[in-house]
């Protein structure tokens, strides 16, 4: 059966830590924790699950953070998750049987945020929804992410915010399939200041590095983030 490493980047993730690794720890072979200067419990909490823990400064990048990561994975496929997200144990058998299929070098999920009021075009409630882990809020927005992929040396994180490795899959000639499987992300469930410094955080990347990157997306991006912060805030 292939084998899987769980790679994470952290920082004061006391609050989801724990839930995130409990959701997705039976199908894991090996767990790598960077850390960027937790105070809180964090680091203490992963060590219940790996002794591969490792401390890195944050540079305003997080595709640098990824790639240190996934770089010190030894399993044959890579699974990136953040501490706030988790996945159905119901859909954890079809990620084993995705990793069988060496075909495909990476597999998209669809990554689901969950909020309690309604959030731009792409927003989903949840009362018909069959997952649990969106019964007790409102709804959520939704985006493709490909967070499922081969240990492979061709394959990095690109960009320092939104980091993806969907441009060195293609550079490689590799496929990436759709799992449709859903990541529950709770991250705008924290509380108010934390959100508000996230935003903070991701606008500033975003303001220094679209004009390097050209890339339009960047400038949507901002926008996003602005009206997320004006509905957390109401």
């Amino acid at each position: 059966m292939p084998t899987i490493t769980l790679c994470m980047i952290v920082k004061d993730e006391e609050e989801f830590l724990e839930r995130c690794l409990n959701s997705i720890k039976e199908i894991i072979d090996e767990i790598i924790i960077v850390d960027t200067g937790s105070k809180d419990r964090t680091v203490e909490i992963a060590r219940k699950f790996t002794d591969k823990i490792f401390f890195k400064d944050f540079n305003d990048d997080f595709s640098e953070l990824r790639n240190f990561s996934i770089n010190k994975a030894t399993k044959e496929w890579i699974l990136v998750l953040d501490a706030d997200e988790m996945i159905s144990k119901n859909d954890l058998i079809k990620i084993k049987q995705l990793i069988q299929n060496n075909e495909n070098l990476g597999y998209a999920f669809i990554q689901r945020t969950y909020f309690n009021k309604p959030l731009t075009k792409q927003w989903n409630y949840s009362k018909d929804d069959d997952y649990e882990e969106s019964k007790s809020y409102l709804g959520w927005i939704y985006r493709g992410i490909t967070r499922l992929f081969q240990n492979n040396k061709g394959i990095k994180f690109i960009y320092p915010i939104h980091e993806t490795i969907i441009e060195s899959i293609k550079h490689i000639n590799g496929k990436i399939l759709n799992s449709k499987i859903p990541i529950h992300h709770y991250g705008l469930l924290r509380d108010k200041d934390s959100i508000i410094k996230k935003n903070e955080l991701y606008k500033k990347i975003l303001i220094n590095k679209i004009g390097k990157y050209k890339k339009l997306s960047f400038e949507t991006e901002l926008k996003i983030q602005e009206e997320i912060e004006k509905e957390t805030l109401r």
